[in-house]
Formats: structure tokens, C-alpha cells, sequence
């Protein structure tokens, strides 16, 4: 369907609250949340990804939820589901899978779907359907308090710099910036203005934690690694969570301890904003993120996966 009403957009949040709340993990990831919220403010006409939304009803109320990102690129269908607790076991997931493989593309070969947290019902599932692991996102946490959680010093080379992004001048570079250092990246590499829009139109979002590392060698001051951490607005910061939410490092800059850095910097923000906690999400194949993230004291705390089943055989 197209854009959901208020009402609808009202009941699927209720979902995903109360769906939250049973499974310890939320059901949608930022980007759904943000389609779903956002949606009705936005201006159609502008070039993005195709975001299709599915409904399921059990009676007069929602049941489940599902939604559809279909990229300009044609590089792979991506959903997420959500169902009522209360209507679980009675085939609306099911339903909801149904009508999204119908809904792929004809040039489209799989349909990958998201489950967020490793729930013995969601393997279960895709066991059942014929879908397989094909990746997995780990969450991982340390605590930001004193003593054994101590920071290193955040060592900035010379002919370096670090400043925060400055909203309406740092956008365009930032993103070229993101597109190299997430080329392979199956989502953080296709991130658009609008999609950054997107977030910095959220109450979350704060520039004094959008952390630019800069080469000042270059006249044009270059880009070379950022960190932009993340606190949802209106949590307790004696006993909350920041996010560890984009570090990347341009690929002329590898190998020079920035990507290091930048985490440092980002973490030393979220302590000094009183914060008991950071996370963040890794690929469980990127090994040398994985091994910055051990040496800075984190462990992992959960894990998200992709399943994916070939909906289109190829021609």
C-alpha cells in the first residue's frame, strides 16, 4: 500500500511498543522507524528508495506489519516484520511473507528479511519457510564509568584536527566522505541527504556529537574519519545507553590508527554527557572493526540476522 494514514501509523507503533516490551529487543530497525514516522512530512517527488508498507488485521485492530525497501539500484529487496504478540502462532507472519515475495520485482532474485534479536521463534520460521542465515549484526556494549573502564588517549596525528559538523555546510562532504568509507557496505554506503535529513530532523540528533577528523595537510582541510555517536532524547543519563552510531575512515587514511581515534573521541563525548553505557552495531565478518571494538573493552551483548530465500530464479 501507500503512505500510512495516522491512524495506521499510530497502530503499528503500538505494535512495536508492545512487541518491545514481550521480546527485550525492538522488531524494526532506525530505518523503518524513521519511514514510518517521518513519512507523511516528507516531499514524495524527491528521488529515494521505494518504501512499501504492509498491513495485517486480526478483527478491528492491526495484527502485523511488515515493510518493503526496494533500492533505486535494484541490489536486493529488504523487509522487516512485526506481529502482535497476541496474534502470534495464528499465520500472520506468514501472510505477510506471502505478500511480500508476491510484491518483489520480477528481476528480483531473493527476498532478504531482518529479525532483530536471535529468537529461537524467528529461526523456527525461517527454517519452516526455506529461508537461510546469510548475516549477522552484532550488538556490542562496555560501560563509560571510571576505574576499570577507563578511556586511552584519543591520539589525533599531526597535521590532523578534529571540529563537530556544522548542519547546512558539512552535509555533501560528509556524505562522499560516507560513500567511500562504506563503499561495500550494503547500507551505510547508499545513505542520501535524505536519509541524513532524515536524522538530523530527529530530536536525537546533536552536532556536538557528530565528531569530524580532519587533514589539515590539504588546503581544503579533507575529510579523513568520523565518529557520530547517538542518545535517544529523554533518557535518564545516570543510567542510559549512547550509541557508537557511524565511525568511519576514508580508505586513503587506513592504516593509521583513525578509525581508533574517532571511536575514542565519540565514547569520551558520550562519559562527559554523564552516559553509563555505549553500544553499537558490527558486522560479525568485519574483522578489523571487530578487533578495534575488543581492544576498547567491548563485548557482544546481542545479535541481529538476515535470512534470505531466492523468491525469482534467475533467468
Amino acid at each position: 500500500m501507500g503512505a500510512l494514514s495516522d491512524q495506521q501509523r499510530s497502530e503499528v507503533m503500538r505494535i512495536v511498543r508492545v512487541t518491545t516490551e514481550a521480546d527485550k529487543v525492538a522488531p524494526l530497525s532506525e530505518q523503518v522507524l524513521l519511514a514510518i514516522r517521518q513519512e507523511s512530512h516528507e516531499d514524495s517527488s524527491e528521488p529515494r528508495d521505494s518504501s512499501v508498507h504492509f498491513l495485517a488485521y486480526g478483527g478491528p485492530r492491526l495484527a502485523g506489519y511488515a515493510h518493503l525497501e526496494r533500492p533505486m539500484d535494484h541490489q536486493g529487496s529488504t523487509a522487516e516484520i512485526v506481529t502482535d504478540p497476541s496474534h502470534r502462532r495464528a499465520g500472520v507472519a506468514t501472510a505477510l511473507i506471502r505478500n511480500l515475495e508476491q510484491a518483489l520485482e520480477p528481476q528480483a532474485e531473493a527476498l532478504r528479511l531482518w529479525s532483530h534479536g536471535d529468537l529461537a521463534s524467528a529461526r523456527a520460521f525461517a527454517t519452516r519457510n526455506g529461508y537461510s542465515n546469510v548475516r549477522e549484526l552484532w550488538q556490542m556494549r562496555r560501560p563509560l564509568g571510571s576505574g576499570l573502564s577507563s578511556l586511552p588517549p584519543a591520539l589525533v596525528p599531526e597535521g590532523f584536527r578534529t571540529r563537530h559538523f556544522v548542519v547546512g555546510r558539512d552535509e555533501q562532504a560528509w556524505l562522499r566522505f560516507n560513500a567511500r568509507a562504506f563503499i561495500d557496505h550494503p547500507e551505510q554506503g547508499r545513505m542520501t541527504r535524505h536519509d541524513l535529513d532524515r536524522r538530523i530532523a530527529e530530536p536525537w540528533f546533536d552536532p556536538q556529537g557528530f565528531i569530524l577528523i580532519e587533514d589539515i595537510r590539504d588546503p581544503q582541510a579533507v575529510l579523513a574519519a568520523s565518529h557520530w555517536t547517538k542518545v535517544v532524547a529523554g533518557q535518564d543519563p545516570r543510567t542510559s545507553t549512547g550509541e557508537v552510531y557511524v565511525v568511519g575512515v576514508d580508505p586513503a587514511y587506513q592504516g593509521m590508527g583513525l578509525g581508533r581515534t574517532a571511536t575514542i573521541l565519540g565514547l569520551a563525548h558520550l562519559r562527559q554527557k554523564g552516559l553509563t553505557e555505549a553500544m553499537l552495531y558490527v558486522d560479525a565478518d568485519n574483522w578489523a572493526a571487530l578487533t578495534t571494538y575488543r581492544r576498547l573493552d567491548f563485548d557482544r551483548s546481542g545479535v541481529d540476522i538476515m535470512y534470505s530465500r531466492i523468491v525469482h530464479s534467475p533467468m
